[in-house]
Formats: C-alpha cells, structure tokens, sequence
C-alpha cells in the first residue's frame, strides 16, 4: 500500500482553531519586545504579531508548505535550533546574576536538588534575596542536575518532545508537529528556556496530568491513570498554590468520571497534602513555598479592592449561574463533552489573575511583567484541547472532512484511524465502523 501523505489540517474549523492557538503565542511574546526591543517596543511588538499571522496566512494557503511543517523531520531540526540556542543563551544568561539580574528559578531547583542530596532543609533563597517558591516535586524532573550542570540546556527540547507524546495521544502525527511546531514563534517561550524557568515543564505536566488521567479513566487503563496521577502529584507540589489548580481540575475529573475519578484525585491529594505536611515538618522556619499563600490572599484582596474587577467578577459569576439553569441536567454532558476546555480553564484563570496583578503592581510596563510566566501555564492545556477538539470534530460527521486529522472513535477510547479506515464507515457514518 502507498504511503499516505500527511493530512491538510490547516482550513476549515481546525484551521480556525490553529490560528487562535499562533495568535495567542505571538501575543505571549510582548514582553520580551518592550524590554529588549529597542526605542519602539510597541510598534516592534505589534509588527511582530501582524507579519506573524500573515504568514500564518499564507502557510494556510499553500497546502505543500502546510505538509512540509507537518513532518517530523522538521520538528526534529526546530529542537535542534533550540538546543543550539539554548546552549549559547543560557550560560549568558545564568551569568546576569553577577550584575543583579537575570532569573533566579533555576538557581531555585539547583538549591533544592543540592539540599536534599545533601540531607539538609530543603528551601533556600535565591539570590536577589526571595524565598523560593520551588516546591519538592520538582526534585525529580530535575533530579539529574546532580549529575550534569547542563541538564537544564536540554529541559525544553525534552519538555516539547513530552509535550508531542501527549498531543499523539490525541490526535495524528500531523497535527501534533504542527500544534509542536507553534511554541517556536512564542517569545517567552524561548525567553523562559533561555533563562532555564522551569515554567514549561510545569504546564506540560498539567497537560500529561489531565490527558492522561482522562484517557485512563475512559479505557480502564492503569498505566494511564498512574501516569496521569504522577503527572497530577508533581504539578501539584511544584508550587504550592497550585495544589488548588489541581483540586478544581480534579472536580473536572469527578464530573466526567463520577466515583471514578477518585481513582486518580484521592492519590493525589493524599500525596500531595503528605509531601508539604512532611517537607514543612522537616524545618518549619525555611518552608519558602509557604509565602505564596499569602502572596495569593493577597492578589485576591487587590484584586477585590479593584471595582472593575468585581463588576468582571460578578457578570462571571452571573453568566455561568444562568448557564446552569439553563442547561439543568445537561451541564454533566456538556463538562464531558468539553472537559479539555474546563481544564484548561482551571488552570489559565487563576494564572491571569495572578498576571494581571502583576501588571497593575509594576505599573503596567510590559518589561517589567515577569507574572506573564504564570500564563504560559495554560498553553499547553489549550494544545491539548485544540488537539481534542480535532479529534471529536472529526469523529462527529457522517463525512470526513479533509481539512481535520483523519481521527476515529475506537473501542474503548481514541486513536488515529487511518485515511483508508473511513472509506469502511458505516452507512450511518459511524466512524467506529472503521475499527
């Protein structure tokens, strides 16, 4: 049989949904414009973003060049083009610190590998004189900084291969190089992989977690759910506040899943809740992830005092009670059917609050907005629902449109069907018919 080549997945609804996805990363980038971009930040910025979605544009419209993106091989050279990048960026960079600037979170996670290996507290301070906030499960995604400074050269090539696995979990290879493909062109992206963040492995493990712990759950399958709850427990103990993030994602999970769900959520909880407890029990005057629950009671507070964004709240609050009533029994249908958009929710809303109170605290200067770290939290989540969607919009016709991944529902669960597969749908267009 020929070799089919790869999927037009760039028109129609999909490409709609693609272009939301490179849009948002090229707005991601603003702060690196206004803080190295020269005596005029802003129309750099806004130049960037324009000439970035035109040739978007044009990808769009020539379907070669849309299945040339969408092979591996191209993928493999943009991590190569990382690691290079990375690999001269990063030790400049690191070396800021000598003049007062630069990031501190990779000196952070170095100081909490060093600690624990060495049997003392395991919380520092970093060197412009904060408390790290990096919590313990960061020890074992970066446990091979024990062995090899340059580990963190390597960290975000590994965490977008990571990141390609869970989108192929999902839909076909196509659209996963090419929803892979869509971080390159994000400033802050390469900006946090410079500076070694480990912001990009976080968001990536909130992805695994809720991909993973779905996609268990529905087909019974434990590896799945144990990848998903270990995911899930260092999501959660890599910042403190962000074990809330994982309870409201776990509410998702019990909505879906029912009983279920504890599978996964009760585990995790449980560990995460035995990890703090027992790290702040080791030495309660340097437990640092602590002060960012006060620092979280106190974005609420500011926030709250802020009558513009009560009235935001407020209408929030209003549009989803009015949702409910209307949808009475039918809002558990509704959370199974887009539950990858409520996990995405749960994480990116929290997330922007802190953002936004960053920005208003710095004065509204985009140089200065180092709480837009907190945002890219929330882009591979929407990979992950862009990537589902893909999938169930496919799924969903009687007719497979050419412009989706060639997605079909299987069995217990979901997997990329073949393009030859459709063509033994049943009369009804049932695309389990293909399996």
């Amino acid at each position: 049989m020929r070799p089919t080549r790869p999927p037009v997945v760039g028109t129609g609804r999909a490409g709609g949904l693609l272009t939301v996805v490179v849009a948002v990363q090229l707005l991601l980038s603003v702060r690196f414009f206004f803080k190295y971009g020269g005596p005029l930040p802003g129309p750099a910025y806004a130049a960037y973003v324009v000439a970035g979605l035109l040739v978007w544009g044009v990808v769009l419209r020539r379907p070669w060049l849309l299945r040339w993106l969408c092979r591996g091989r191209v993928l493999g050279l943009a991590l190569v083009v990382l690691l290079a990048m990375v690999a001269v960026a990063y030790p400049r960079a690191d070396a800021l610190r000598s003049v007062g600037r630069g990031s501190d979170q990779d000196d952070c996670v170095r100081e909490l590998v060093g600690n624990v290996l060495a049997l003392r507290a395991p919380y520092g301070v970093g060197y412009f004189g904060d408390p790290c906030s990096t919590g313990p499960g960061e020890l074992v995604p970066y446990l091979p900084l024990a062995l090899w400074d340059g580990y963190l050269v390597v960290v975000p090539g590994m965490a977008v291969l990571l990141g390609y696995r869970v989108l192929r979990l999902l839909t076909d290879q196509s659209t996963a190089v090419l929803l892979s493909l869509t971080q390159f062109p994000c400033w802050l992206f390469l900006e946090m992989a410079a500076t070694g963040s480990d912001m990009v492995v976080i968001g990536w493990l909130f992805a695994v977690a809720t991909t993973a712990s779905t996609l268990g759950l529905r087909r019974h399958d434990t590896v799945l759910m144990v990848t998903g709850g270990t995911a899930y427990l260092l999501f959660a103990t890599s910042r403190l506040p962000l074990l809330a993030v994982t309870a409201a994602s776990g509410v998702v999970l019990l909505g879906v899943f029912g009983a279920r769900g504890w599978w996964v959520v009760a585990p995790v909880l449980l560990g995460a809740t035995t990890l703090y407890v027992g790290t702040w029990a080791v030495a309660p005057a340097s437990f640092r992830p602590g002060h960012l629950a006060g620092k979280s009671v106190r974005v609420l507070h500011d926030l709250g005092q802020d009558q513009l964004t009560g009235l935001v709240a407020v209408a929030v609050l209003a549009l989803g009670a009015s949702a409910v009533v209307v949808l009475r029994h039918g809002a558990v249908g509704v959370l199974r059917r887009h539950h990858e958009w409520v996990h995405l929710l749960a994480v990116t809303a929290p997330m922007a609050a802190v953002a936004v109170w960053d920005l208003e605290r710095k004065g509204f200067d985009p140089a200065a907005w180092e709480g837009l770290h907190y945002l890219y939290l929330g882009v591979p989540a929407l990979l992950v629902a862009v990537a589902a969607r893909s999938r169930t919009t496919r799924s969903a016709g009687r007719v497979p449109s050419p412009d989706l991944p060639p997605m079909a529902r299987c069995g217990d669960g979901d997997r990329p069907a073949s393009p030859a597969g459709w063509k033994r749908i049943g009369r009804r267009g049932n695309p389990d018919a293909s399996c």
